[in-house]
């Protein structure tokens, strides 16, 4: 079963720097697989085997690349517990700012439901 949130060349306007870009796709791939991973019930400690596994059931294809370590360590940290209107608002801020651009970040809503929050370049 595919799943996609878009990538770049068909969400954000032309002429948008490629690094900008690739931070866009980096993060909406991870929240693709780290989605699928709490679904699975998996953690942070998933290994790579399994990542790529999740990334191909993604992605849908027989032969997509491997994912790059960048990729990997973003998934992870996707996959870090959420973030809750109950936490402190030092430590959101500190983890929304050090996650931007190219890792989703993983938050609860005040009903309990989780929620990646992928960036949107402006």
């Amino acid at each position: 079963m595919k799943t996609d949130i878009g990538t770049a060349r068909h969400f954000l306007p032309p002429n948008t720097p490629s690094e900008v870009c690739h931070a866009f796709n980096r993060s909406a791939l991870t929240a693709t697989i780290a989605a699928r991973a709490v679904a699975l019930g998996l953690t942070a400690d998933l290994s790579d085997i399994q990542m790529a596994g999740l990334a191909q059931l993604v992605r849908d294809t027989k032969r997509s690349r491997p994912l790059s370590a960048e990729t990997r360590a973003a998934v992870r940290a996707a996959l870090r517990p959420a973030l809750s209107s109950q936490d402190d608002p030092d430590q959101v801020a500190a983890a929304v700012f050090s996650s931007l651009p190219g890792t989703p970040l993983r938050v609860r809503d005040t009903g309990g439901r989780e929620y990646f929050l992928v960036a949107v370049p402006a």
